[in-house]
């Protein structure tokens, strides 16, 4: 062969190389995609690509259509601050000292993925609500911003302009990541808002069996709807705004909550309700097999070290604390490479108010985990009030229609017994037959080998994530300060 004929051949070997390697990468996916967060402040999994037929939500169904629908993603606790403060650090809410609280101080040696993006270069932004409410502070006791520049949806605006301002702002070609904080569904509600948009009382397919089915209900539940819908239309703004800067194809949309809805024995408590959230995921070049529904179970905790790992940032590199959530970048490629089988949850102070002399403003301690069907809680304290001392508002529950409906029927109501009532310090339901969680199995001998093994593996695992609660310094908790509680 004549030296012409190996430089040929060589040049050939070089390019098919390089070929493959491009299939390779391609079929892959990008690895470091922008990321557009999307969160609701209180909403349960009420879309339409959940099945929920009263609410018309078409851009998360959508969304949904065109990526992955997860439907067991869990939020580790269900109180605004503290899972916001699990999300931005990858850890559970006991991991975080003061942080487990709701009305917290932020301490500020826990560092957010978002400053990690921030500091390598990733033009970073948001607007609505990011963390709190509480106090959350740099370490020289600068306002904490958690590495995000706000934007400003100013009166009148719609949830995509301001993306619009950022995406036009940042430099050209710049990655970037944009939280997008919604006010809905939070309370409160304009009465009769459900009505208004033609909706009937008779839509509702099912209330939930902690409540009483009635008119009184189903009409807060449909003006809940309408906040539903409200948020959606804030989804398909900030899609139209990231469709319009070409942006749609390499950015990972996440739409989530915070937590569950704002009514008796969900917001602020420990039943799955409570805690199991709507997520949906698109990301057109880097999603394998789209329109995908994904069973396993994911927790909320995982969102940093997914993002972190797209983007390629070493988390011992970037200054924050290690991280207890699993990534979900296998999930999304389909993969499947870790057991995904339980999710932990619990839960400290939220807003119980407090009887000057007395334990009334302590909170509700409990974790609980979920494994299977089964959602096992184990209450520390069951000799406190769940939602606080009645006499003082039950104030872990927040207003509405349906609470005080509840709330005039008075203690022996069977149904103000199980949003209000005291608990035992052991409660087992099985998500099958009961996924209100209102048939408490506890006492069940069947269930006996249930119990132990299930209280074994929660208690073994929040050991090894050094819980104080667990490992009996859970008065930590209680002495944070709180806006709630006598100085």
């Amino acid at each position: 062969m004549d030296r012409c004929h190996v430089i040929i051949g060589l040049v050939a070997s070089v390019v098919s190389a390089s070929l493959t390697t491009t299939q390779a990468s391609s079929s892959a996916g990008p690895q470091t995609p922008n990321v557009l967060f999307i969160i609701a402040d209180d909403a349960s999994c009420h879309f339409g690509a959940y099945g929920c037929g009263w609410v018309k939500t078409p851009a998360v169904d959508r969304l949904a259509r065109e990526g992955i629908l997860f439907d067991n993603a869990y939020v580790p606790t269900s109180k605004c601050a503290p899972c916001r403060a699990a999300i931005l650090t990858g850890r559970n809410p006991w991991q975080l000292e003061a942080a487990a609280n709701h009305w917290p101080t932020f301490p500020p040696r826990y560092g957010a993925f978002t400053e990690a993006l921030a500091n390598q270069g990733i033009a970073c932004g948001a607007a609505g609500k990011v963390w709190g409410p509480g106090v959350a502070q740099t370490a020289s006791g600068m306002p904490r911003t958690w590495g995000l520049v706000m934007q400003q949806r100013g009166k009148g605006k719609q949830a995509g302009d301001a993306l619009r301002g950022f995406l036009a702002e940042r430099t050209p070609g710049q990655p970037f990541f944009y939280w997008y904080g919604s006010k809905s569904p939070h309370r409160p509600y304009k009465a009769g808002a459900g009505l208004a948009a033609g909706k009937q009382p008779s839509d509702i397919d099912r209330v939930p069996a902690c409540w009483p089915d009635t008119d009184v209900v189903r009409r807060d539940m449909l003006d809940y709807a309408t906040e539903i819908e409200a948020f959606d239309a804030e989804v398909a703004d900030l899609l139209a705004a990231l469709e319009a800067a070409g942006e749609k194809d390499n950015t990972l949309v996440i739409v989530t909550s915070d937590h569950g809805m704002p009514f008796p024995r969900i917001k602020g408590h420990t039943f799955d309700l409570a805690h199991r959230v709507p997520l949906a995921m698109r990301w057109p070049a880097g999603i394998v097999h789209p329109g995908r529904r994904v069973e396993a179970l994911v927790s909320a905790i995982d969102f940093a070290p997914t993002i972190l790992e797209l983007e390629r940032i070493d988390v011992a590199a970037s200054g924050m604390q290690p991280i207890t959530g699993a990534s979900l970048v296998d999930l999304l490629r389909d993969a499947h490479t870790r057991p995904r089988d339980r999710v932990l949850l619990g839960r400290e102070r939220n807003d119980a108010r407090c009887r000057p002399g007395t334990e009334s403003g302590l909170g509700y301690p409990a974790r609980a985990i979920r494994r299977g069907s089964l959602f096992y809680v184990h209450n520390f304290a069951p000799d406190r009030w769940p939602c606080g001392d009645p006499e003082l508002g039950l104030a872990d529950t927040d207003a509405g229609p349906t609470k005080a409906a509840i709330e005039a029927a008075g203690t022996t109501d069977r149904f103000w017994q199980l949003c209000f009532g005291k608990r035992p310090a052991d409660e087992l339901y099985d998500l099958d037959t009961d996924p209100d969680c209102v048939v408490n199995l506890a006492a069940d001998p069947a269930r006996a080998d249930d119990m132990r093994r299930l209280r074994e593996e929660l208690f073994a695992e929040l050991t090894r994530q050094e819980d104080p609660r667990v490992l009996g310094r859970g008065a930590v908790f209680d002495e944070c300060p709180s806006p709630h509680r006598a100085k």
